[in-house]
């Protein structure tokens, strides 16, 4: 007979991923990414972080998309990149060749992070992501772009 907490913690059904599954478009396009470089990671401290980072196939010495969700409670849910005075850090940045975007540079961006399942025990979480992010320093005379990211993970996370 299952416990209610079981049943808050919305465990990832079955056995645990054999390996981690990760997806990302940029503006619509679908990105490669690389599995071997690319991390889930869900620090252990007073404070939880959840961090999701994709590192391009392409480009595996570049940072790619990097994701933040600090107070992470280790339970599914939708965390938001902007919840105003709300004090969490949740924001992702973008980093490839001399590109680098932030979604803390756009003025509005609705960008959410949505865990859909989680085991602490078996250390497994799934879920999507999108996000807006604008370049930090564009090339000289260049408007600033912007980024949309999307996407989705599972696998294994690590704990730090």
């Amino acid at each position: 007979m299952g416990t209610g907490l079981a049943t808050a913690q919305a465990p990832v059904s079955g056995p645990a991923p054999a390996r981690t599954a990760l997806a990302l478009t940029l503006n619509g396009q679908p990105v490669a990414v690389d599995t071997a470089f690319s991390r889930l990671e869900v620090s252990t401290g007073v404070n939880k972080v959840l961090s999701i980072n994709l590192v391009r196939t392409d480009s595996p010495d570049d940072q790619g998309l990097t994701i933040l969700i600090d107070q992470f409670p280790l339970a599914p849910g939708q965390y938001r990149f902007k919840e105003i005075l709300s004090g969490h850090v949740r924001d992702a940045s973008y980093r490839y060749g001399t590109t680098t975007a932030y979604s803390n540079a756009c003025g509005l961006n609705d960008g959410v992070v949505q865990v859909l399942a989680i085991d602490p025990q078996r250390r497994t979480i799934r879920g999507t992501f999108r996000a807006v992010l604008c370049e930090s320093e564009p090339r000289p005379g260049a408007k600033r772009r912007r980024f949309a990211m999307s996407g989705s993970f599972q696998g294994v996370y690590s704990a730090q």
